[in-house]
């Protein structure tokens, strides 16, 4: 988690700043990253649920830390370009997607149902640490080193990853599945997603969000670096805050969803992360001094609303989800996750190229805004605790 902050910073500055890509380059930059799990993402969850997630975990980390090593090797031999950049993001996407299908199914085995917001809880503030320390460090690095060179933090991250995955001591139950069912266990698990309502409104509403956010991260950088002026560690900053934040985030949701407000909670911390979000539209359209100070604001309030929001949802699904499908649910929301972020990228690069930077904003921005009806108009607003595996 740690290292993924030096790759989420470099990256797009590599292509941007390093390399000189255009509004459509970054969206195809940026969809590269998520088209793997439209291609694997199904059959991963399959798999997920077919044979031992532990396995899972180890490979894909180690493929992911091979992949993001090439980059700042072919940097320091003065061959790195734009199409390196388009590889690497691609491969490593397919690595993530195997990795976060066989996380997302593995922690009910290792934390047991009736820990699951305590074990999600956890893992939100290790991610917290990580983007709260890991932006500031990642940009101060970006700016000494450079941007390409910067990402052989992120691979050196991904081997330590692999070696604690494969020291986690757990045993895992596979039943032996019926052969040659693949599609028909992909249909099993997406038709269940659909079905249960508390799993739609929370797919809804990440899906749109997800659309709405990659709209405008896809100009992000281009716009508020490339135009604006914000230094690297100063967007490490912005980034940090948002993982500072969320420790008051996580802070502040525990008791309130002891008292049994777990709805209400759900149904608020959507609607801030949208007002959140919005600020990036506000300083995009406010004098050049003021932008880097509204960012840092409104990052805070993401940062705060993401927690809150993200502990209990992924609780409540793994919560409500059978064992055997865990792994193709998991699968089923984040290929339609990754849907929404390939086209948000694409259509932000399309959108900047023809219309400007500040207009791909723009409609970024009003898609996120729409994405919290999902969770308010739904019956997760009149929960009261986490259910029940019926």
């Amino acid at each position: 988690m740690f290292g993924n902050q030096f790759t989420q910073l470099a990256l797009p500055i590599a292509a941007a700043i390093t390399l000189h890509a255009t509004a459509i380059e970054m969206g195809l930059l940026g969809a590269l990253r998520f088209v793997p799990a439209l291609i694997v993402g199904l059959p991963a969850g399959v798999w997920a649920d077919r044979t031992r997630r532990k396995p899972l975990l180890v490979a894909s980390q180690l493929v992911n830390a091979v992949a993001l090593a090439t980059i700042p090797a072919a940097a320091l031999v003065h061959l790195l370009s734009i199409g390196q950049l388009f590889v690497v993001a691609f491969v490593a996407g397919m690595a993530a997607t195997i990795q976060s299908i066989a996380q997302t199914a593995f922690v009910p085995a290792i934390a047991g149902r009736d820990r699951l917001i305590e074990a999600n809880t956890r893992i939100q503030a290790s991610f917290t640490v990580a983007n709260l320390a890991g932006p500031g460090v990642a940009g101060a690095a970006v700016q000494l080193l450079t941007a390409p060179i910067a990402i052989a933090f992120d691979a050196a991250s991904f081997v330590v990853g692999g070696l604690t995955s494969a020291w986690a001591r757990v045993e895992e139950t596979v039943a032996a599945p019926a052969r040659g069912r693949t599609l028909a266990d992909i249909v099993e698990g997406q038709a269940w997603l659909w079905r249960q309502p508390l799993v739609r409104a929370i797919t809804l509403t990440i899906l749109i969000n997800n659309g709405g956010g990659n709209i405008t991260f896809a100009v992000f950088v281009l716009y508020f670096v490339g135009r604006l002026g914000i230094t690297p560690a100063q967007l490490g900053l912005i980034f940090a805050t948002s993982g500072l934040a969320s420790l008051v985030g996580a802070r502040l949701s525990r008791p309130l969803v002891r008292r049994g407000w777990l709805g209400r909670v759900m149904a608020f911390g959507a609607m801030l992360v949208v007002l959140g979000q919005s600020g990036t539209l506000i300083a995009a359209y406010s004098p050049r001094q003021s932008a880097f100070p509204i960012l840092v604001a409104f990052s805070a309030l993401v940062g705060v609303s993401l927690m809150v929001y993200n502990v209990n949802q992924q609780s409540i699904r793994q919560a409500v989800t059978p064992d055997r499908l865990l792994g193709r649910v998991q699968s089923g929301v984040f290929v339609l996750v990754a849907l929404a972020q390939v086209t948000g990228s694409l259509a932000g690069g399309a959108i900047g190229q023809a219309a400007g930077l500040r207009a791909a904003i723009t409609v970024g921005v009003a898609v996120t805004l729409i994405s919290a009806l999902p969770s308010i108009f739904s019956p997760l607003r009149r929960l009261r605790q986490v259910p029940a595996l019926a």
